[in-house]
């Protein structure tokens, strides 16, 4: 609904009183009013995943699974519409289920109303990082990219189009105005725009170096038109920040799972540097071939790779999943029962691991220099390895 015009106010002010208005709208609207659908197979795939941040609470949020560690990041794709005389219809709507609104009455794939349809699709994800990757890159395309680029270049020809209007037309002016839309259309890529707010922009910019309905130079009717092309360019100018509210969200939840899950491996990594001596000195039974040692000491060391073990539990993506899972299993061992999901984040290195008797077992033979070397082995230097094949990429949303 367009708001009620001011008395006094010229058309290019009201018509940046009306784009502000719309702007507010935008924003502070709730989520799109399109038909929303999904696959029958990711729902049977995807959603029964956990969220990432369990203090989420959308239903289409980040999720990752939990048996191997990949990312799974929601996008929202727009479905093509098939309109007849009669009716407008999914062409291909088998396998899909609409994803309802509470209150939101259930449509007929065969004859829809006059809404947008829309299919949730979720990016399967390798690692945390490309999951992060790929989230600065929407944004970024957004706010640097081919987008920002074009509707840069449509504020800038909007205003040599309203200019060039409000000081006076001619027949010979309009179609030398007229060229110039032409070709800035093809120029800018919006003559071959699929996006439906940009063919409604290329087609008001269009209209509004033609003659009105009566066959005459009318420089108001042209301002209207270009007013409408203005507002629909403000609409897709308001898109970066949606973007980047949504996909931002997404952004920071990665960034969070991926400062815990390094903080994890980080001091996992430094306890048992510090224990048994890899990078300094560490306790004095891994340091002196004939240590004197008490009951106490040792089960005071069990206790510290447990709770490392634990710590390190929590680690629950890739690229870090499997390196913490063999140093937990390498310090604690694996009950039977884990073994099977084991396999499948750790790979073939699995079976030999279960094989091996666990650090905690070795310490309570007093088989230090043994402990040592494992400890090295197959905790320390895999969690190091990890953190420096991976280190944080720069992120810089502006």
């Amino acid at each position: 609904m367009v708001p009620k015009a001011e008395k006094g106010v010229g058309i290019d002010k009201q018509g940046e009183i009306w784009a502000q208005a719309r702007r507010e709208r935008i924003l502070s609207r709730p989520p799109s009013e399109a038909v929303r659908v999904t696959s029958e197979e990711t729902l049977k795939k995807v959603f029964p995943f956990p969220p990432l941040a369990d203090e989420d609470k959308r239903r289409y949020t980040v999720r990752f699974n939990p048996f191997r560690g990949e990312i799974y990041v929601p996008i929202w794709r727009r479905l093509p519409v098939v309109e007849d005389e009669e009716r407008r219809f999914l062409e291909n709507s088998e396998g899909l289920i609409q994803l309802r609104r509470p209150r939101e009455h259930q449509v007929d794939f065969g004859n829809l109303p006059p809404r947008e349809v829309v299919q949730l699709f979720y990016l399967r994800l390798p690692s945390i990082e490309a999951a992060i990757r790929q989230q600065v890159h929407i944004i970024k395309n957004y706010q640097e990219g081919k987008e920002a680029q074009q509707i840069g270049d449509l504020m800038r020809f909007l205003d040599f189009q309203f200019q060039a209007t409000s000081e006076g037309i001619t027949r010979q002016s309009l179609a030398a105005l007229a060229e110039q839309t032409a070709v800035f259309l093809v120029n800018s890529g919006l003559s071959g725009a699929v996006d439906p707010t940009k063919k409604r922009i290329a087609e008001l910019l269009a209209k509004a170096n033609q003659l009105d309905s009566l066959g005459r130079v009318n420089p108001l009717v042209a301002q209207v038109r270009l007013r409408a092309a203005y507002l629909e360019a403000v609409r897709r100018e308001m898109m970066p920040v949606l973007v980047s509210e949504k996909f931002g969200s997404f952004l920071g939840i990665l960034l969070m799972e991926r400062e815990i899950t390094r903080g994890i491996m980080e001091e996992a990594a430094a306890v048992l540097d510090t224990m048994v001596g890899i990078t300094k000195r560490g306790a004095a039974v891994f340091e002196e071939k004939r240590p004197d040692y008490s009951f106490g000491e040792i089960e005071g060391m069990k206790k510290v790779l447990q709770k490392v073990a634990i710590s390190l539990a929590r680690v629950r993506v890739l690229p870090y999943l499997p390196a913490a899972r063999v140093a937990a299993i390498n310090l604690v061992g694996c009950r039977p029962e884990k073994q099977e999901l084991n396999r499948g984040i750790i790979g073939k290195e699995a079976d030999k691991l279960f094989s091996q008797p666990p650090v905690v077992e070795l310490i309570g033979l007093g088989d230090f220099q043994e402990v040592k070397k494992r400890i090295e082995v197959l905790s320390y230097c895999p969690l190091i390895k990890a953190l420096n094949d991976n280190r944080e990429i720069g992120v810089e949303i502006v």
